[in-house]
């Protein structure tokens, strides 16, 4: 259940307040004024092309390819009726709804590649390939009426429900949505919700289509500035928030609260050592630790083997209780460095300060916490220092 609601606050909010809205919409036409019900119609194609523009500048290729399949499909299914024949257009109907899933499922699996290179290139292939052999088959009047009866394929009779989403399909949503959930990123959370929105408007009606690419390109873009934000924000190793973000969080502290500077003994050592792989092991184990300090502490990267750990509302007395409980669980871990018959165990060492009427700047507290962990260091290392 938590991991549930953790899912839905930190990687799928926005997306899914954006899927929620769209349905409203669709199923009260009449919140639309009629000057702009031409939005909602044309909404995919600009929110296709204004997500495309953001992930070519930020270079996510992943996010370019999606809005391109999305803004494709769109048009096929709305916009360019001309040339096809009714057994044509149903069969490109049916088959976007294993397309998209398809291709959303690995794209949650595929390495960002970014767009102007060989990779990126290669995968822009792949999907005009797709399209190519789908139009291809489209075109062909008896071939698409074929292909259409055997992607409408019935597991059950289920009269009129459901009659235009093909349970096959809907099968492969369900799984496609499970495992894109499951990976807890903002972007491939984004890829789910947009695989609902379109198995969701199939359902509802061939007349809710354009709800449910408006509501799929609508949340691929806020999936890719989640993503925007998180590369600005998070540092990647660690997953904790970066320098970046402190320098946010440190803003907006009120007239109490206590810093903590913190990093790993002998970590340069541990490096030298055991190779900076196992460095890093060491690093996002102590940032696990670090995400549940307790407290009301909230942790952050600093830089290197350096962290700090804000107490907003917390004098330095409140804060030493979770701090030494934090050290002790660090101690008692154990790291087996690869290759080696033999686990070894990781130290840390902190120095805590407080806000008080002589030291009212969050840095200048932070600047005296780092003093009280080289003390710390200097009295033998794995101790708190307050």
């Amino acid at each position: 259940m938590r991991r549930a609601y953790s899912i839905l606050v930190s990687a799928g909010l926005a997306p899914f307040l954006i899927l929620g809205a769209c349905l409203v919409l669709a199923l009260s036409p009449g919140l639309v004024p009629g000057e702009l019900a031409g939005l909602v119609r044309y909404g995919p194609f600009i929110l296709a092309v204004l997500g495309g523009a953001i992930g070519w500048w930020f270079n996510r290729g992943r996010a370019v390819f999606v809005m391109i399949l999305l803004l494709v499909c769109y048009w096929l299914l709305v916009g360019n009726s001309g040339g096809f024949s009714s057994d044509g257009l149903a069969f490109m109907r049916i088959a976007t709804l294993y397309l998209i899933p398809v291709n959303l499922l690995v794209l949650g699996f595929t390495k960002e590649r970014g767009v102007l290179n060989p990779r990126g290139i290669a995968r822009m292939l792949v999907l005009g390939l797709q399209l190519f052999v789908m139009l291809m088959l489209a075109g062909k009047a008896d071939v698409g009426a074929a292909l259409y009866q055997v992607l409408n394929y019935r597991l059950i009779d289920t009269g009129t429900f459901m009659a235009d989403m093909p349970q096959p399909a809907l099968i492969l949503a369900v799984v496609s949505v499970g495992i894109l959930l499951a990976l807890h990123r903002p972007l491939e959370t984004s890829f789910a919700a947009a695989i609902i929105a379109i198995a969701v408007a199939t359902v509802m009606g061939p007349g809710f289509i354009k709800f449910g690419y408006l509501a799929a390109t609508g949340v691929v873009l806020a999936g890719l500035a989640q993503e925007a934000w998180r590369m600005a924000f998070v540092d990647d190793l660690t997953g904790l928030p970066g320098r970046r973000a402190l320098g946010h969080a440190l803003a907006e502290l009120g007239s109490q609260y206590a810093i903590a500077m913190l990093d790993v003994d002998h970590f340069k050592k541990f490096n030298d050592t055991y190779g900076h792989d196992v460095g890093d092991i060491v690093l996002r184990k102590v940032s696990r630790e670090l995400a549940r300090v307790g407290g009301g502490g909230k942790a952050f990267r600093y830089g290197g083997e350096e962290f700090t750990v804000v107490f907003a509302g917390r004098s330095a007395e409140k804060a030493h209780e979770p701090l030494e409980a934090l050290r002790k669980r660090i101690a008692a871990t154990r790291i087996a460095p690869p290759d080696k018959n033999k686990t070894v165990s990781v130290t840390i060492s902190v120095g805590l300060s407080e806000r008080d009427e002589d030291i009212d700047d969050p840095w200048a507290v932070l600047k005296q916490a780092d003093e009280k962990l080289y003390a710390a260091k200097q009295a033998g290392r794995n101790r708190v220092a307050v």
